[in-house]
């Protein structure tokens, strides 16, 4: 018996040695790709260039909101109204390796029962393109509406808002101009330089009456979808350690499908040329060493429809106190 237990504790063993030897290997030829992805020249490094160090942990504060403000002047009737989310903040801590990152955030106001709205970001970015993904869902839209019989305040948790936004664009001079070093801190721009900017973006969504408002509130509906092209440029400028960036991408609706449903009755939105959403991006970084930096950076999506006498615009922005080092 002895010896049994002896032969299985053998084979244990080898099995655990094989599959450990396995691991590591496929390790390394994970490894190895994202080292040639990683240290692939593919721009003027008088320019840009890469961190010698490869691996970044940055600390985030974030702050973010949406508001959305509606006019309509009519002859005999004229209304107005401003809603807006609760500013909901979040501290996040980030690891990236060879460009590679995950970052892991906690909403302090969520914890304590103040403020449950959710939001997630995704983005993929080199000095290439750009691919921003944002998602909110928020019950916290609170405002005043005024119309010609008076003034209605929106208290929160009676509405219910969903909102995605997603912005891509291609950068032309990639060669010498690096997003990534405004935003994700993965290259280092070594001369101001600029770029023209073609994108796409798509806004998304809906409000509608929340279940916690009171018996008898109108069923109210509200739905978006919005697809739009068109062009902007951006800048970084370099001042000794500091970097200053600001980008605006302004693209025009070329489909929509948005409409308003009010206890049934429901109501086509059509786009008036030139409906658009504007992508707005401005980051400040000082580099204080190649090992350690801090900056802050704001993120603004708005969309406005309509012309002077019947409008809607919206914004959602999102800002960011960064600090990092490299190891």
């Amino acid at each position: 018996m002895g010896r049994f237990f002896l032969v299985i504790l053998m084979l244990m063993t080898g099995t655990c040695a094989f599959s450990q030897s396995k691991f590591r290997k496929l390790y390394l030829r994970a490894d190895s790709i994202l080292r040639e992805r990683y240290e692939k020249v593919t721009y003027d490094t008088q320019y840009i260039c890469r961190p010698d160090r490869r691996l970044l942990i940055r600390v985030r504060g974030n702050l973010s909101g949406n508001s959305i403000r509606y006019k309509n002047v009519q002859d005999d009737n004229d209304s107005h109204a401003h809603i807006s989310t609760d500013p909901r903040g979040t501290i996040s801590l980030g690891v990236s390796y060879m460009g590679i990152a995950a970052s892991y955030s906690i909403n302090p106001g969520k914890l304590s029962g103040k403020n449950t709205d959710y939001e997630l970001n995704i983005s993929a970015s080199s000095n290439r393109y750009i691919l921003d993904c944002n998602y909110q869902k928020s019950n916290t839209l609170s405002g005043d509406i005024t119309t010609k019989n008076g003034e209605y305040h929106i208290d929160k948790d009676l509405l219910s808002m969903k909102m995605l936004n997603i912005t891509g664009c291609y950068i032309f001079n990639h060669r010498r101009f690096s997003y990534p070093a405004a935003f994700s801190q993965s290259y280092f721009q070594r001369r101001s330089a600029g770029s023209w900017l073609a994108g796409l973006s798509f806004m998304g969504g809906s409000i509608n009456t929340s279940q916690n408002a009171p018996a008898g509130s109108h069923n109210l509906q509200i739905k978006v979808r919005n697809i739009a092209l068109g062009g902007g440029y951006a800048y970084n400028f370099i001042h000794n350690k500091w970097l200053f960036h600001l980008s605006a991408m302004p693209t025009i609706i070329v489909y929509n499908y948005n409409n308003i449903t009010m206890d049934d009755e429901k109501k086509e939105e059509y786009t008036h040329f030139p409906d658009l959403l504007i992508n707005t991006r401005a980051a400040i970084i000082y580099n204080i060493s190649p090992r350690y930096f801090i900056g802050s950076n704001l993120v603004v999506n708005s969309s406005t429809f309509g012309n002077f006498r019947h409008y809607t615009f919206q914004t959602k922005w999102h800002a960011r106190m960064v600090f990092g080092f490299r190891l």
